[in-house]
């Protein structure tokens, strides 16, 4: 049976080690450019040079997060990132930009490149699309089953990596744009204000209150701790735990009990099992309760955590009195308490403190144990009955630091020694490691005979195996000598050490011979912000795209626009209306193609090659595809594809990519400002959302039913500031969570124009037949008439989304 590769987390240096010395097999960490957990202290370059000798000192792998969208005038100073990893021996690089995913591969091929969770695969077709751009592992999205993960690894040569504990997203990853909308901090750029984790009112489309105000999207962590023979059953490549933003303790605690569990299922897999005492640890270090995900099922309600976003830690007691004259409160424990363990006291109110001192029977105590009633000062009166969690606990955090940071705990390389002393031959070592590492030296001694005592062969031995201050320790000893010889210390010791030196830089350099393939500095001079993107200004009347979901507004709007995007996150309806709308289409003259759902698993792929014929597919003038796995289908089938939005294609060489694969229009990304659309090199045709409500999130998860046990298709969460966002919840269960403003830039078009955008795009899925006509014919009016429309007579709350603001 496979061993699998055990990934942990580093925000910083003190977090690397932890989960090297706990049992990591490979560790991801960010510097401080170009990753999506901008808001860890990450490593400098220095420290990342030094955090790549420690980890590959120990044997251990490391990989750098360059997991945002790039910018055309950042992809010169990425480059440059991509060529000192490189230079340093990095052993791989996750990214979420498909054009740097690209440009790696292209010139730095000895360096490993993996998807990230970030890039939304989520069908074997994705997977397959990233083996055709030489990718060498996927993070698969979070919201598979593993029935669904197993099936793609056993049709892919590519390696798969999936998270086995920590933080969930609500929305399918790469896909959420709600923190980017609602306070221009992007996820896709690593500055999430997870707004997901802030309460909500769920309301009908009557505006009634079906659910209170609760973190309706807050998701519990992740923890597959007890299904671990499962997925090393599935043949999955590497286990991945969450947490880059986590303290350095709560690295050491996960890491040390998941090396635990797959060490011993793979020594005994008949006898696997999950102590009582190894579970608890994982709740105390850090949860949010625990889920299983998506792994064996919707888990429906059960994967949220809608009460507590934080960490809830264990139940220490109950409050059972209260003190006035001295404020203080009486808690009646169920689990130990110390000072210095951290507390959360869950009333009405609710606050968490590290506790400085209590008292037992009026007695100042440093310790108390379960069934002992404890006193605490408190800012106030604490209702009897209130929970009380202890969410910290000082033994176990100062037990996981210990495991890090004392040297007769950490991690060890064993090495056989073999010592050669022949008379009158130089004295000789040579020293192999487990990785088949060695060095073979001769010391300038040469061997004689002794002429009073011989050394012994204790002493050779007591001299040559002193590791104690390095990172070896010896597995086996060995002397190939002749008797009665004069060996003097010095010389045994000089030998050693400079053996040792030099087993130890060869750990570290074997890395760092990776190529470089071609000139890529002449590659990233074109992208430069000094090119100021394509120079030829499109003269052009902007054409528009009409993006409907059903056959009304299909018939309301076509009159007024050039090209029809037919189809919303219902796919069973669109595919049974297709042949409708496409006759519809084609009587009026215009172009006709087929729009996709943003979430397309292996299931509804199947579906869409069932009712897809050969005759119905040279019908339609192309589909416009969201996401990898649907572009790789269709462009098996030499099916013009249009570039969806959900893509998040964010620079020329992205666009450049998939003018390679055949495609000649995209969707930008709707945070590209357009300063930023303004420096694009590309021949493609530039489309760009200049109208409707913008799906912020896509996720996996039932909200509506879920909060209310209703079964509706439609409501709204209504958050502090009183703003509401239509949730749509599609065919499949998934919700779709929409912005609470429509983007207009009907004003705006000359301006587009003049910064290449060919195609403006209405974006009215799920919108009535009279709102369709409505703003179609105003865009019409607009780029035909040149007529001034205001806002406000097509939009009732409108905003110019990131085109003049943008996201960092």
């Amino acid at each position: 049976m496979k061993k699998p590769e055990l990934l942990a987390p580093a925000g910083n240096f003190d977090a690397l080690k932890a989960a090297v010395e706990n049992g990591a097999d490979a560790v991801y960490l960010g510097g401080k450019e170009f990753n999506a957990r901008r808001s860890a202290s990450n490593f400098s370059r220095e420290e990342l040079k030094k955090a790549v000798e420690y980890a590959h000192l120990k044997g251990v792998k490391i990989y750098v997060t360059v997991n945002i969208l790039i910018y055309d005038d950042e992809f010169y100073e990425a480059g440059d990132f991509i060529n000192f990893l490189n230079s340093i021996g990095v052993d791989g690089i996750i990214v979420q930009d498909i054009g740097l995913g690209y440009f790696i591969k292209k010139y730095f091929p000895d360096l490993e490149v993996h998807a990230s969770t970030q890039m939304t695969v989520h069908s074997l077709h994705g997977v397959k699309f990233l083996e055709k751009m030489n990718f060498d592992r996927v993070v698969l999205a979070r919201e598979l089953s593993l029935k669904e993960i197993k099936f793609i690894k056993e049709n892919t040569s590519l390696k798969i990596e999936t998270f086995v504990h920590g933080a969930l997203c609500f929305c399918y990853s790469g896909q959420c744009l709600m923190s980017s909308f609602i306070g221009a901090r992007s996820g896709n750029r690593g500055q999430c204000a997870q707004p997901c984790r802030l309460p909500y009112y769920l309301l009908d489309r009557w505006g009634n209150i079906i659910s209170s105000k609760l973190h309706l999207m807050s998701t519990r962590d992740l923890n597959l701790i007890q299904r671990i023979p499962l997925l090393i059953e599935a043949g999955i490549d590497s286990f991945k735990i969450e947490g880059r933003l986590k303290r350095p303790e709560y690295v050491a605690v996960v890491t040390s009990i998941y090396r635990k569990a797959i060490d011993r299922f793979l020594q005994n897999p008949g006898k696997f099992f999950i102590s009582e005492e190894e579970y608890k640890k994982l709740l105390q270090i850090f949860n949010r309760s625990f889920t299983t995900g998506y792994y064996f099922g919707n888990p429906g309600k059960d994967l949220m955590s809608v009460d507590c976003p934080r960490n809830k830690g264990i139940l220490l007691g109950k409050v059972v009195g209260f003190e006035p004259e001295n404020s203080m409160t009486k808690i009646l424990l169920q689990e130990e308490l110390r000072v210095g363990d951290g507390i959360d006291i869950r009333d009405d109110e609710g606050f968490g403190y590290v506790v400085t001192e209590f008292y037992v029977k009026n007695n100042k105590r440093f310790k108390a144990k379960p069934g002992e009633i404890v006193k605490i000062k408190t800012k106030g009166k604490v209702k009897e009955g209130t929970a009380v969690y202890k969410t910290s606990d000082v033994e176990l955090l100062e037990e996981a630091k210990r495991s890090y940071e004392e040297p007769a705990l950490s991690k060890k390389i064993p090495v056989k020694i073999k010592l050669y002393a022949k008379l009158n031959d130089r004295l000789k070592i040579c020293i192999e490691d487990e990785d088949k590492n060695n060095i073979y030296l001769e010391s300038d001694y040469i061997v004689k005979k002794a002429q009073k005592r011989p050394t012994s062969l204790e002493e050779i031995k007591e001299k040559l195996t002193r590791l104690g201050n390095t990172v070896f320790c010896l597995k086996e000893f060995e002397v190939d000598m002749d008797e009665n010889i004069l060996l003097p210390f010095s010389a045994l010791n000089d030998l050693r050490q400079e053996a040792i030196r030099k087993l130890y830089e060869q750990r570290i350099e074997k890395y760092k011979n990776k190529r470089v393939n071609g000139d890529y500095k002449a590659f990233l001079f074109y992208f430069q912000e000094k090119n100021k993107g394509n120079e030829q200004k499109n003269k052009e009347l902007m054409k528009i795209t009409l993006r409907v979901d059903n056959l009304e507004g299909l018939k309301k709007g076509i009159s007024y626009i050039d090209e029809i995007y037919f189809g919303g996150q219902n796919l069973k309806q669109t595919l049974c209306q297709l042949k409708s709308a496409l006759n519809i289409t084609k009587k009026e003259g215009k172009k006709f193609y087929l729009a996709l759902p943003q979430i397309t698993k292996q299931a509804d792929i199947r579906e869409i090659s069932e009712r897809l014929d050969e005759s119905l597919l040279t019908k339609i003038d192309g589909v416009v595809a969201g996401n990898n796995g649907l572009l790789n289908y269709f462009i098996e089938r030499n099916v013009n594809c249009i570039a969806d939005f959900s893509l998040n294609i964010f620079n020329s060489v992205s666009i450049e990519v998939l003018k390679e694969l055949g495609l000649k229009r995209v969707v930008l990304s709707p945070e590209l400002s357009l300063r930023a659309i303004e420096k694009l090199k590309s021949d493609l045709e530039l489309e760009s959302i200049v109208h409707g409500y913008l799906p912020l999130i896509v996720s996996e998860h039932n909200i509506i039913k879920s909060n209310s046990g209703k079964d509706l298709n439609i409501a709204y969460l209504k958050d502090r500031l009183g703003k509401e966002f239509k949730v749509f919840v599609d065919e499949k269960n998934r919700s779709h969570i929409y912005n609470c403003y429509e983007i207009c830039m009907i004003n705006h078009i000359e301006t587009l124009t003049m910064a290449n955008i060919m195609f403006g795009q209405l974006y009215l899925v799920g919108r009535k037949p009279e709102e369709i006509e409505k703003i179609a014919k105003a865009y019409y009016l607009c780029i035909r008439e040149k007529e001034k429309i205001p806002e406000e007579d097509i939009a009732k709350y409108y905003t110019f989304g990131h085109y003049f603001r943008g996201v960092k």
